[in-house]
């Protein structure tokens, strides 16, 4: 059975994402940052309790900024594939806090390339992105 981890798993696309995974029979791993309103509500319809004998979705406390806990489930896990679809994804704090965003969305990037190259794994690697980083087109 094949191994997927997704990044923002809780979000719009990587939910619907988990969802096409599970019904393609694969064991789903998503990282979900620890937080005082902790957000499940677009997954409740497929979560598993991880001590079922047939569970495939586990949830998973990372985060971005932290590479030692990337290091730490992609080791764990051994995915054959990761989809990184987590970011700062909030239009008003990557004005306010670039730094911050920058840190999420940049860096976050490259911890997850080089937890893959430390642990030596043969790992498929999407990154989803967004057409705002091109700013608008001309008509």
């Amino acid at each position: 059975m094949k191994k997927a981890l997704i990044t923002g798993i809780t979000g719009q696309d990587g939910s619907y994402l988990a969802e096409l995974l599970l019904s393609k029979n694969y064991q789903v791993y998503g990282i979900i940052r620890r937080s005082s309103s902790l957000n499940t509500s677009r997954i409740d319809h497929i979560y598993q309790d991880p001590h079922e004998p047939n569970a495939r979705l586990f949830l998973l406390y990372g985060d971005l900024n932290d590479g030692s806990s990337l290091n730490r489930i992609i080791r764990m896990v051994r995915p054959d594939e990761i989809y990184h679809l987590g970011s700062q994804s909030h239009v008003r704090v990557s004005f306010d806090i670039p730094e911050y965003a920058g840190d999420i969305t940049g860096l976050g990037t490259v911890r997850i390339l080089e937890a893959i190259r430390e642990s030596g794994l043969n790992t498929k690697f999407y990154n989803a992105s967004s057409s705002e980083m091109f700013g608008s087109a001309p008509p």
